[in-house]
């Protein structure tokens, strides 16, 4: 019954139906022949998407929103270039490290990618950048905002494992640098190779006057992170402190908001949040049915009987993660998945917070391979390449993606040094 439902979840998707209602189907067939009364189908949606933490995905995605329609990310650019623009490859580097910055106040891929493909490719290829190469680094960078706190996966991940979210997010600190540092190696490593030229030179007094200009946005990261850290809110209300922080920042302060615009920018919001939601919606109905049927435990139980040694067992579940993320969006990928494994890792004595860690690392990298690469093909669809003309170069910051991950899966101070 599991092989079918999974073939049949995978078929549904394949055929181009929405994965939330892909899940639902998948999981009501497979109900009603093992003789499941289909009335608990409506139930179980109700009660997957019934939690309050939840309310901080919508006001995560409406503080990203937000920031992204004001002068914040003309800022930030700024202080990135100040920063690192001085070395070879230099808008490469700005890219990446402008990545990390608005990693902290988005918590999505998909919606860095969507802002930073319309920046930064046509500016990089007008400095003599190839276009596909341009692309593959706004493409991976992005990847950053779902490890760098605050990350809407995160929360997912400890609304299904009742983990704190809190202890998640200063998890992906350190992996989250390490990643910006790796994409920062490969992108110089290129720019060496291929003559890729310097962005500007450092200067002391540019560096000062670009932070006191992106102070304030950077404040609100700082603020909602820290708060959340210091335990002085939770994750709901942190994002609420982040978008109130936000409005008062683009409307009172800098004018770059108005009614109008908020009004869209929260219909964008409410269009993100129900694509979400019914993904956990449609995840719960199969959670439970998988639950029932004892097959999370049988899973563990068939990859742990496979060997003893806990590399293999480390290096197993990497790679059906990352075959995973290959075909499943994250947010269903974590629901449906993350139960089947999470007996397997407490056998083996994985940190939970350390596994959330690892489960996020997965599947940004299935962000990044076809076919489904829902962060590539955001990039490729904004500026027009193919994905086969990007992958020439994205294959290296995946590769880059692929050793933070083994360092991150076998050193576990890396996630859990800072908690």
């Amino acid at each position: 019954m599991a092989w079918l439902v999974i073939a049949l979840l995978l078929l549904l998707i394949l055929i181009g139906m929405p994965i939330g209602f892909a899940l639902m189907i998948a999981a009501a067939i497979a109900m009603a022949l093992s003789g499941i009364d289909l009335i608990l189908v409506p139930i179980q949606m109700f009660s997957g998407v019934n939690k309050v933490v939840l309310l901080a995905i919508p006001l995560f995605i409406f503080m990203g929103e937000l920031m992204g329609a004001t002068s914040i990310s003309d800022r930030i650019i700024g202080l990135a270039r100040a920063l690192v623009g001085w070395m070879r490859g230099g808008l490469a580097h700005v890219n990446v490290v402008t990545s990390m910055f608005m990693a902290e106040m988005s918590g999505s891929a998909v919606a860095d990618a969507a802002v930073m493909s319309k920046i930064f490719v046509p500016s990089m290829e007008k400095q003599g950048y190839p276009k596909p190469f341009s692309a593959a680094v706004t493409a991976t960078s992005a990847t950053l905002g779902i490890i760098i706190p605050p990350s809407i996966p995160m929360v997912l991940y400890g609304v299904t494992t009742n983990t704190s979210i809190k202890d998640l997010f200063i998890a992906g600190i350190i992996p989250g640098l390490l990643l910006g540092g790796a994409f920062m190696v490969t992108s110089y490593i290129f720019a060496r190779r291929k003559g890729y030229p310097v962005d500007e030179r450092f200067q002391p007094r540019r560096l000062g006057s670009a932070f006191a200009s992106a102070f304030i946005p950077l404040l609100i990261p700082v603020l909602v992170v820290g708060g959340l850290i210091g335990g002085f809110v939770t994750p709901t209300e942190a994002a609420a402190v982040g978008v109130v922080a936000a409005l008062i920042f683009g409307w009172a302060m800098r004018g770059d908001l108005n009614t109008a615009k908020v009004y869209r920018l929260a219909s964008v919001t409410v269009r993100q949040t129900s694509v979400v939601m019914m993904i956990i919606a449609g995840s719960a109905v199969l959670g439970q049915f998988l639950a029932n049927e004892q097959i999370p435990q049988k899973i563990a139980e068939g990859l742990g009987g496979l060997t003893d040694s806990f590399v293999l067992r480390m290096l197993l579940i990497n790679v059906f993660l990352l075959l995973l993320g290959m075909f499943l969006h994250a947010s269903a990928a974590i629901i449906v998945v993350v139960p089947m494994l999470l007996p397997l890792a407490q056998q083996m004595n994985i940190d939970p917070v350390h596994f959330g860690v690892i489960v996020c690392l997965n599947l940004g990298i299935g962000q990044q391979t076809p076919p489904v690469a829902s962060v590539l093909l955001t990039v490729c669809s904004a500026t027009g390449l193919k994905i086969e003309q990007v992958m020439g170069y994205c294959k290296w910051f995946i590769l880059a993606m692929f050793v933070v991950l083994m360092i991150v899966s076998f050193w576990p101070q890396s996630a859990l040094l800072l908690l």
